[in-house]
């Protein structure tokens, strides 16, 4: 009360107070952050180890088990998961809940630190780093030329453009995909070195000591520090072939027994660009992706990207062209766009719909004036506690819209009212407020006390919704500061007097009084007997009983899907198949997807199929399509008809997708077994019968094969005697074929690599390899000598879960199918299938995440129905009556699951959260009823019947004012106005209005005829 009197009697202070809240509002506005949804700061931790040459089979033994060994020791753990593939290990850490990033990167690192020295001395040093779920590129880049080199248009690309693109602001990292690196290849000729009776590693040794310079010390003469060194690096590749080295037939030059090349890398991956609606192929270029730190702003580092581009245009030799085929912060920033416009068209519907009702234009500014205010006092809130400007904050604004209002709306009728009666506007706007301000304290609470467990939501969907829930809830106290404070003062001096009605005003008068009419009667009709109150409650029980049967048709997702105007391919080869021989393949892809005149653009990387899996068999292709109103179908739809056609080549197995494979597939899950041979049997078992559930596309496991092994087995008895391992013939082997790193060549700055080894022609067939020498003091053995061959298959990837050996199974959806029939279908299947017991099955990825977000938003709802229950009996004083009030709650689902139905719409995350949040909001209307009826009972010494009937009719334009703002504040979202992120906020308000329309009628009717009922039956 002392807050509204200062108010009222200090105007010009309370404006200005208000109107610094307003730009210091606008001011945090300025500076958040713009991203599609909120940067979760999980604490997921990845280690990467690189050991070029190393089978599967061999990172798994020598890197994978050893860290994960280490790693597993540590407390806290959720998930431990590992993959070890061809050249490289990857183990992925998460931490319970609770654990910073910062704490859990430092507990990795620690362990890890301590297993460097049991690690391959040939593996490069675990990378140990942070992952977030927004780590994907922000914007790509394309460099080409039709004159350089690759190798030159590489090296120019990460010389100059890379190194300006990675000291811009915001920027993480810079991936570079395509062209040719430079290598200084010394091939030695096997044939004079078994002549002079040394070996690579004997080369190899020689030329690391030779390339260096080794401290002498200092030394003083008289006033003078001198300092001594010993060396010299290698300056120029005519350096490197002339280096000296020491053979048991006495000195020679390198370029005597080696051939000294300056040469490419081995290509791994090779990048090409489709221009398909200028209809040209690119195939000399490099790919640029930039990504982002977790704390910048999309748009602004995509701004600064594109500006730079700009910038460098012009300064680029003529010969090369640099282009922005791809830009995510496009979506980003329409998807943001879109949302505040359905906002501002929510507010400015919300106000017409206030005018109707008000029939005043004054009185319609004191009212809607509270939304601007209270959202911008919101910005405030979110840049204190380090949120964004993205699709969940935007999206709880839009929700927010008609329960900001609805505190306003309830002060100013309860003052017009006072007013009409009589009573000086000041002290109707003082004694209007005082009379309503319990109910509006109850209904901001019941919606506070909702949203604050959302806040505290433990799982990763928790963390989602964080700067949801914090939004919301910032703006609604905020909307119940300006009702007790703007409001009334805003009433106060513009309502002083009772203007005299409009035409259209009369007309809207008239008919509400004849609406009150109507509803009176209605409800005296209800209450003229006590049965009639409890037989509505049982019919529309029963209906509620009904219309949960439409979840089975409804069905379950985990998030909608998006159409962001892109489309991931992602394709396999058969194993063993070369770089070259995959980009043959791969123009038949491209003219399949070129043929859609939807399609803008195509680029391809062959050489990985994602961030995981990695091999010369492998590609992908990120498709650009034209904007959402260009096309008459969807990205999934797209997705759905582009796998159809490439099965018309049998060369290629492709997964086609309209969500990167970063997001993760909709099916996922494992079979976990310690028994490598039951492991296998149950997936190729499992793995057949799952390819007939209906609605499962680009359905595969993580068991496949990888390139041809040949595997040579030494004969150990024989290495005893001549004084060898195992590990010094194995050494031999990879050096001679794959090469060992010997040194680096600076220049300009820049290193490269020197590289020994064999040619290719005489290693290039097992007859070859089985030729190469191993020298010893007895003499010289070839590799055939002293190992047999076997011809083997090589799995392609093998996977850990906890330290146990999985295999994973992912599976896309067709349009039509619905999440949670397929995963019941897949459920059913399991279940019946006998499997070996010692494999064990489990959910994961989407389906995981989607179990754990329905278990914490159950336990979430269960607790805000408790606070909310804790509270009303604590304002109501009453143990009873907050039960009649949440029978508001199951009714407000009929409108939900109808509606749901209706529109087509999934239950999501999106809509569960909807749903939690509508438990809030459905129950202010029946708190307001009820408070009034109490009010007309102890101040106006009213029997209960009359009181309850004078109360509902008192209030029905109140209740209906509220519920239509709720409405038209979401229906800009509710019709999907706007192309980018529509699919993310017409859940949310199709189930808000839903619930708000059932809701609202029970509200009329039934809880005050219940009411009547049970406190009838008290006093008696």
């Amino acid at each position: 009360m002392k807050i509204t009197k200062f108010a009222i009697d200090r105007p010009i202070t309370t404006t200005m107070l208000f109107l610094g809240l307003v730009i210091f509002g606008f001011m945090a506005y300025s500076k958040l952050a713009v991203n599609l949804f909120p940067d979760l700061k999980l604490p997921v931790i990845t280690i990467n180890t690189f050991h070029f040459g190393a089978t599967p089979e061999e990172i798994e033994k020598e890197i994978t088990n050893t860290l994960e060994k280490e790693v597993a020791t540590l407390s806290g753990l959720k998930e431990l998961k590992s993959y070890s593939q061809p050249d490289a290990s990857t183990i992925t850490i998460q931490f319970q809940p609770g654990v910073s990033p910062d704490e859990a990167l430092n507990q990795v690192k620690t362990k890890v630190e301590a297993m460097v020295t049991f690690l391959p001395k040939e593996a490069e040093k675990p990378l140990v780093q942070k992952f977030k779920l927004s780590d994907t590129p922000v914007i790509d880049l394309i460099v080409s030329s039709n004159e350089l080199s690759a190798n030159a248009l590489y090296d120019y690309t990460n010389k100059t453009i890379k190194n300006q693109i990675s000291r811009l602001e915001g920027v993480s990292r810079v991936y570079l995909d395509g062209g040719e690196e430079r290598e200084i290849k010394i091939l030695a000729n096997q044939r004079t070195l078994l002549d002079l009776n040394i070996g690579l590693s004997d080369i190899s040794e020689y030329l690391k000591t030779t390339d260096k310079k080794i401290s002498g010390g200092n030394y003083h003469y008289k006033d003078r520090v001198s300092s001594v060194e010993v060396g010299k690096k290698f300056q120029s590749v005519t350096d490197i072939s002339s280096t000296p080295v020491a053979t048991p037939y006495g000195t020679r030059f390198l370029k005597d027994i080696a051939q000294v090349k300056d040469t490419i890398k081995t290509i791994k991956t090779k990048s090409l660009f489709f221009d398909v609606s200028g209809k040209k192929h690119y195939n000399n270029i490099v790919s640029i992706a930039i990504m982002k730190t977790a704390d910048a702003n999309s748009v602004q580092v995509a701004r600064a990207a594109k500006k730079l581009v700009a910038e460098l245009k012009p300064t680029l030799p003529p010969n090369i062209q640099l282009s922005i085929p791809f830009d995510s912060s496009e979506y980003i920033q329409s998807a943001v766009d879109d949302a505040i416009m359905n906002i501002v068209l929510g507010i400015i519907i919300t106000g017409f719909v206030l005018f109707f009702f008000l029939n005043d234009v004054r009185t319609t500014l004191v009212v809607s004036i509270s939304i601007p205010v209270s959202l911008l006092g919101t910005f405030l809130a979110i840049n204190f506690f380090g949120g964004s400007l993205n699709m969940m904050t935007l999206m709880s604004f839009s929700v927010a819209i008609g329960a900001l209002v609805s505190n306003s709306i309830v002060v100013v009728e309860n003052i017009i009212r006072l007013r009409d009666d009589g009573t000086p506007i000041k002290e109707a706007a003082l004694q209007g407020t005082s009379e309503v301000m319990m109910a509006i304290v109850a209904s901001t609470g019941t919606n506070l006390v909702v949203f604050l467990p959302i806040a505290m939501m433990s799982s990763v969907t928790g963390a989602f919704f964080k700067e949801y829930a914090i939004t919301i809830a910032s703006a609604t106290i905020f909307s119940l500061i300006v009702s007790f404070m703007l409001t009334p003062m805003l009433a106060s001096v513009l309502l002083k007097k009772q203007r005299k009605p409009g035409k259209l005003a009369r007309l809207s008068i008239r008919f509400f009084h004849w609406l009150e009419n109507q509803y009176e009667k209605s409800l005296t009709r209800l209450m003229s007997r006590k049965i009639y109150p409890l037989l509505l409650f049982t019919v529309m029980f029963i209906i509620f009983i009904a219309t949960t049967r439409l979840l089975s048709v409804i069905g379950f997702e985990f998030l909608p899907q998006e159409d962001n105007s892109e489309v991931y391919v992602e394709m396999e080869m058969p194993a063993g198949t070369s770089i070259q021989k995959s980009e043959q393949l791969i123009t038949q892809v491209e003219k399949i997807i070129g043929s859609y005149k939807e399609v803008k653009s195509v680029l391809t990387v062959i050489g990985k199929k994602n961030e995981i899996t990695q091999g010369s068999n492998y590609a992908s292709n990120k498709v650009k399509l034209v904007a959402k109103d260009q096309r008459s179908f969807s990205s999934a739809r797209f997705a759905s008809l582009l796998e159809q056609q490439l099965e018309k080549i049998p060369e290629i197995k492709s997964t086609v997708s309209s969500v990167s494979s970063s997001d993760g597939a909709p099916i996922q899950f494992m079979l976990k077994s310690d028994n490598t041979q039951a492991l296998n049997k149950a997936t190729r078992l499992i793995g057949k019968k799952l390819k007939k559930v209906d609605g499962l596309l680009n359905f595969e496991s993580s068991l496949k094969s990888g390139n041809p092994l040949i595997r040579f087995q030494p004969n150990n008895r024989l290495l005893a005697t001549l004084n060898l391992n195992p590990l010094q013939v194995a050494l031999t082997i990879r050096n001679a074929i794959n090469g060992v790193k010997v040194s680096v060549l600076k220049e300009n700055s820049r290193e490269y690599d020197i590289r020994l080894s064999y040619p290719n022609d005489q290693v290039n067939s097992v007859k070859k390899i089985k030729q190469i020498p191993v020298f010893t003091p007895q003499g010289s053995y070839s590799i055939g000598a002293l190992a047999q061959v076997f011809y083997e298959e090589s799995p392609a990837q093998i996977q850990h879960d906890f330290k146990t050996q999985t295999v994973e199974f992912v599976g896309n959806l067709t349009p039509e199918a619905l999440q949670g029939e397929v995963q019941k279908n897949i459920e059913q299947i399991i279940s019946n299938t006998e499997l070996p017991s010692s494999v064990k099955f489990s959910w994961s990825g989407n389906v995981k995440e989607l179990e754990e977000a329905n278990q914490d938003m159950m336990v979430t709802f269960m607790i805000a129905f408790l606070l909310m229950y804790m509270l009303l009996a604590s304002l109501l004083e009453s143990f009873w009556q907050p039960l009649v009030v949440f029978t508001t709650v199951p009714m407000a689902m009929i409108g939900v699951f109808v509606l749901m139905y209706m529109a087509g719409i999934t239950m999501n995350i999106m809509s569960l959260m909807a749903i939690i949040t509508l438990l809030g909001l459905v129950v202010n209307d029946d708190i307001l009823i009820h408070d009034y009826t109490e009010h007309l009972m102890h101040h106006k010494k009213m029997d209960l019947y009359s009181a309850t009937i004078l109360a509902g009719k008192t209030k029905m334009k109140t209740v209906i004012m509220t519920t239509v703002a709720i409405i038209f504040g979401m229906l800009p979202n509710a019709l999907g106005f706007g192309d980018a992120g529509a699919e993310s906020r017409t859940p949310m308000a199709i189930v808000t209005i839903g619930g708000m329309i059932t809701s609202t009628v029970l509200t009329l009717y039934l809880i005050p005829s219940i009411f009547y009922v049970i406190r009838g039956r008290k006093k008696k």
